[in-house]
């Protein structure tokens, strides 16, 4: 597993600090990790890594947009229409928003196996006393582990629909549980948010794909 983790800002720290397990997981799984974490999550050691390793399951954390992956500092590092077909044969979950809008789609036309990722904005709460400890936050929690869960699926064996439909399975059980009556009025307002991760979520190219 190739996984690229800037800490520029305070969505990407939370994210990078949301990976860990995912690595420490991976690495129990006997899978080989690559962790481009802080300043290296750049283009150039990106495409160092492709060349010299050519790792087929790739997680990105960062900002994006329709067109564009980001790493540290905001600096593009996949762009549709420049050097997507670095994404050939490659299994790719981008937990960056909008990037499966157009460059998902763009990747799959030029061999990517598949793209899981959104096609609007990824969002998620946190809570600003624990800034400094984002483990601690149990409103990202709600929206981090249901996004964690789909990686956590593909290290099993599944494949990338299953990991998807798993994943949004975690935001569905975590919707109706706030939807109850004993649910505070705070906790009630992520309703919203969280039916944005699970609409936006999508999985394209090979269904059965695995890692």
């Amino acid at each position: 597993m190739l996984i690229t983790r800037p800490n520029h800002d305070i969505t990407t720290d939370y994210l990078f600090f949301w990976s860990e397990d995912l690595i420490k997981q991976a690495q129990k799984s006997g899978i080989r990790v690559v962790d481009l974490s802080k300043k290296r999550a750049n283009k150039k050691e990106f495409i160092s890594v492709l060349k010299k390793i050519g790792m087929k399951f790739i997680v990105f954390n960062g900002h994006g947009d329709q067109s564009t992956i980001t790493g540290y500092d905001n600096e593009p590092i996949i762009q549709a229409n420049d050097n997507e077909n670095l994404l050939y044969a490659k299994v790719v979950y981008a937990r960056s928003c909008q990037s499966a809008k157009y460059l998902g789609k763009k990747s799959i036309s030029k061999g990517c196996i598949a793209y899981l990722g959104y096609d609007d904005d990824f969002v998620f709460m946190i809570e600003v006393d624990k800034i400094t400890h984002p483990f601690e936050d149990k409103t990202a929690k709600l929206f981090l582990d249901p996004s964690n869960y789909l990686v956590l699926s593909l290290f099993k064996g599944h494949t990338v629909y299953q990991a998807s439909q798993r994943s949004k399975e975690k935001y569905r059980k975590t919707i109706l549980k706030l939807m109850t009556s004993v649910a505070k009025k705070e906790d009630k307002d992520l309703i919203p948010f969280l039916a944005r991760d699970y609409i936006h979520q999508v999985c394209l190219g090979d269904q059965n794909a695995t890692i």
